[in-house]
């Protein structure tokens, strides 16, 4: 049986297809463990009602308190009775056959993981970049050794395999064995999951069929995302140093300052797009974010072959003002149309948030 644990928070929108695109797969041994993450909204918790009662796959657990994505799939796994796992988000469907597809590969070749491809859903359009030549991961069996040796660096800021949860099944054994906890992470935590999964995983397979429909947000839409950033950039990146530190990981170490360099640009970035009358705000946040532990971890940057030795400098030192003026500098000078292009999403931010 596939355990599916789906966590809701207020998608009553659209919650009604991902649960049907559920209820009609042709594969029909499965559960639907619905994690509702205390929604605030009718439509959801009326949509719930329907669908816990449609059918006896469906499964509710009911929280008390919102934790966010990751410990909703935490609290799916601790209900979840398959021998398979995998994870669909509220706002998501999964395609007709994608559990048969999957279920079917990882019987005839005995692997541990299995991944399907992903179809791009942007404001109601179907969109998929799909590459013209395959992966040469893709469409065979990875064995241990190999996936260690040769890919456990896509969880290090060196993208390979794909890291998401979504569109992935997984043996439940993997999760009983690694003994996870929830990283409570407001991003990343796909990533963090896969990354202490890895080493118990006998056998991989990523399938060459899109098999799930993920729906994308709108860019630097959603504020409470910037709120959290940079806390949730050091906690990611804390952790995965630890990993490192424990495996003896050390090729990745590089990847992985690099990694949260470039997190900290988004940042600035996005604020100057998008949040550019709160300035200050912005800089204070920037400010406590650098301090002299997460500072002294980037030095080794200074001196090795990373390139923005200017932008460098003041993230070592911990300018948090010289680094934000540095960046807002930059985008002055970009070409007019990336940031007519900036503008309009903006402007589509705002009309969707009234809508």
């Amino acid at each position: 049986m596939v355990s599916i644990i789906i966590p809701v928070y207020n998608t009553g929108k659209i919650l009604d297809k991902c649960l049907k695109s559920v209820h009609c797969q042709t594969y029909k041994d499965w559960e639907c463990i619905i994690v509702n993450d205390c929604s605030t909204d009718k439509k959801t918790n009326e949509l719930l009602k329907k669908w816990i009662g449609k059918s006896s796959n469906f499964v509710f657990v009911d929280k008390n308190v919102n934790e966010g994505v990751d410990k909703a799939r935490f609290s799916g796994l601790s209900a979840a009775r398959g021998e398979y796992i995998t994870f669909v988000d509220s706002d998501d469907c999964l395609e007709v056959d994608a559990l048969e597809v999957l279920v079917a590969k990882a019987e005839e070749v005995d692997a541990d993981v299995v991944v399907g491809n992903m179809r791009k859903v942007y404001w109601g359009g179907l969109y998929w970049g799909k590459s013209a030549s395959r992966p040469e991961w893709m469409e065979r069996l990875i064995e241990h050794a190999e996936l260690m040796d040769k890919y456990y660096l896509s969880f290090f800021g060196v993208n390979i395999l794909p890291v998401n949860l979504c569109a992935t099944l997984y043996r439940r054994r993997l999760f009983d064995e690694a003994r996870l906890s929830p990283s409570g992470l407001k991003f990343g935590e796909d990533l963090v999951v896969n990354m202490r999964l890895f080493p118990f995983i006998k056998s991989y397979y990523a399938v060459d069929r899109i098999i799930y429909n993920y729906r994308v947000g709108l860019p630097g839409s959603s504020d409470k995302y910037l709120d959290s950033w940079l806390d949730n950039a050091r906690k990611l990146y804390e952790l995965k140093m630890n990993v490192l530190s424990e495996v003896g990981f050390d090729v990745a170490v590089y990847y992985q300052q690099v990694e949260l360099v470039n997190y900290l640009k988004t940042y600035v970035n996005a604020c100057i797009k998008y949040r550019k009358n709160r300035r200050k705000e912005n800089v204070v946040r920037l400010k406590n974010a650098l301090d002299v532990a997460v500072c002294e971890t980037l030095r080794p940057l200074q001196i090795g072959r990373y390139k923005d030795k200017e932008l460098l400098e003041r993230i070592v030192h911990g300018d948090a003002f010289g680094m934000y003026n540095l960046m807002e500098l930059r985008y002055k000078t970009l070409p007019f149309r990336i940031k007519a292009f900036d503008k309009c999403m903006l402007l589509i931010k705002k009309i969707v948030a009234i809508l």
